[in-house]
């Protein structure tokens, strides 16, 4: 099954992935510095108590009000691993997906997936995108498609959410008008009312895709063979 819902939780778990090996990057390198005795200041890093309270009646510190009282403890690359792979691993078996590596069975049972259930695995995969790549300082996995019109409305913000194999691309338009289902004119089969608007690439832009448009020096239009398939 493809519809609007499945794309989108499709794109958000490839681009997870993306995400997701950085973050083991990161643990793997805190691993080897650790052991070669680079992190020796490492306890510096220790939060304080939050929360002991002096004579006034004030916490020693501003942040006590939300951390409570709580051990020092250091937040590291690991730990953020860890959880992050707890959370896909409760995901994987609330949808009892098939056994393997936690993206990996996410991405094998999507397509069997309702359309509502695709949806509420997209929103929880793009959730968990977002703070991953915000801890590594990753931007988000899209690029432009400058000179490209969007199937549904004609303005040129459209973006491919370029993670994963090629052919699992995807392109949204940036404006976020959202789809009216079916008889939209944004063309998609299976259209969902209600829905961001999202298509697979090679509907874009055809026989072409992955090709940006160029435009002609002398007439400023675009070549024929680089238009979009959809109008």
């Amino acid at each position: 099954m493809t519809t609007p819902h499945h794309l989108a939780a499709t794109a958000a778990a490839w681009s997870l992935q993306e995400a997701r090996r950085r973050l083991a990057q990161l643990a793997r390198d805190e691993v080897r510095l650790a052991d070669a005795g680079l992190l020796a200041a490492a306890s510096a890093l220790r939060s304080p108590t939050y929360g002991t309270r002096h004579s006034s009646g004030d916490h020693g510190d501003p942040t006590g009000q939300w951390a409570g009282t709580r051990e020092p403890r250091i937040t590291t690359w690991a730990d953020l691993l860890d959880r992050l792979d707890h959370r896909l691993r409760w995901l994987g078996d609330t949808l009892r997906c098939p056994d393997g590596p936690a993206l990996g069975r996410i991405l094998t049972a999507l397509p069997t997936l309702q359309p509502g259930t695709a949806r509420v695995v997209a929103a929880h995969l793009a959730d968990e995108d977002a703070w991953v790549r915000a801890a590594c300082r990753m931007p988000a996995a899209t690029t432009p498609l400058p000179g490209v019109e969007c199937p549904h409305c004609g303005e040129r913000q459209l973006q491919v959410l370029c993670a994963g194999p090629v052919d699992a691309w995807v392109v949204v338009c940036a404006t976020g008008r959202p789809c009216t289902g079916q008889g939209c004119r944004c063309g998609m089969p299976g259209a969902v009312e209600g829905a961001p608007h999202i298509w697979p690439r090679a509907r874009v832009l055809g026989a072409v895709a992955g090709v940006v448009p160029k435009r002609n020096p002398r007439t400023g239009k675009r070549d024929r063979h680089d238009r979009p398939a959809h109008r």
